[in-house]
């Protein structure tokens, strides 16, 4: 078989893990709108789910040797996107946390990333919907068992839980009107969700 002649699988397995690379190949390739590349954007997805840590925890996190993840926090740095701050239990430490441009700027790529999955399941009915996220669920709940440590994945978990509500379209019921921002009413500030990040820490 030559390398470019279309591949056909042969096995339900081999289908499930052809569909894989081809669509994680492209939800880490850059989106129309991204300025910062997948190994940027994992870093920032890391911080935002644990709040600020110390370049060795985020490395750790991330699975990189120290060094290359010292350059990517280097990079995001240049970029505005994080900033280095004492670390209160070591004072001759630092840890990295996420600037409000590096929040703003994860939301936005990983609200991409979801709108495009909406786009690809247009047409789809609810119950192919429902199915498919109850089967990917049950997947995914099957490989991170047989891969990762009990916690591994613990503090992602925690994280993305309290960060997806903002990736959310609002309802319509649940949009404000001019006259709920007259009256000052704010019914889901950053705050909340930041502070519940720190339960993750």
């Amino acid at each position: 078989m030559q390398v470019n002649d279309p591949y056909t699988p042969q096995t339900p397995i081999e289908g499930v893990m052809h569909a894989f690379t081809r669509v994680g190949r492209r939800l880490k390739a850059k989106q129309p709108g991204d300025t910062i590349d997948h190994s940027a954007h994992v870093a920032l997805f890391v911080l935002r789910c644990s709040g600020a840590l110390r370049l060795s925890d985020l490395a750790a996190r991330m699975e990189l040797d120290a060094s290359t993840a010292s350059r990517h926090i280097r990079a995001l740095e240049q970029l505005g996107l994080v900033r280095r701050s004492p670390d209160p239990d070591d004072g001759r430490a630092f840890r990295v946390e996420l600037t409000e441009q590096g929040i703003e700027q994860w939301e936005e790529s990983a609200r991409r990333r979801m709108e495009l999955l909406s786009a690809a399941m247009e047409g789809w009915s609810e119950d192919d919907v429902e199915t498919f996220e109850r089967l990917m669920t049950r997947f995914a709940d099957g490989v991170t068992a047989l891969t990762d440590t009990p916690s591994g994945s613990a503090w992602a978990d925690k994280g993305w839980a309290a960060v997806a509500p903002r990736l959310r379209p609002a309802a319509p019921a649940e949009r404000r009107t001019d006259e709920d921002f007259a009256a000052g009413s704010d019914p889901a500030p950053r705050e909340n969700t930041d502070n519940n990040l720190e339960s993750t820490r």
